[in-house]
């Protein structure tokens, strides 16, 4: 498993506390998660990853679907639950304002 796969989306998971990435391959997809796995002992930190196997705009084979991998703990951390509350308030504003 490559290092530099898991540091990525340990990266990922210390910013947002979440991310996802469309895979193409049963293979990548197992790599996808034990990464992702790998990435929250990195991090000290409890995560989750679901397989979605849904066809994906991006991907016309069979085999695609999307990897999500989470930190469960995401948000009991002031800053973290600040940075959550902040993001979402943003986003529904951009919502509200219409394209």
């Amino acid at each position: 498993m490559s290092q530099d796969l898991a540091a990525v989306i340990a990266e990922q998971l210390r910013r947002s506390g979440q991310t996802s990435t469309v895979y193409h391959s049963p293979d990548e997809r197992d790599r996808l998660r034990a990464a992702g796995r790998q990435a929250g002992r990195q991090l000290n930190r409890p995560v989750r990853t679901f397989d979605t196997a849904a066809r994906h705009p991006r991907c016309d084979a069979d085999q695609c679907g999307t990897v999500l991998i989470a930190v469960t703990d995401w948000g009991t951390n002031p800053l973290e639950r600040q940075l959550s509350e902040t993001r979402a308030n943003k986003a529904i504003d951009r919502a509200l304002d219409g394209p």
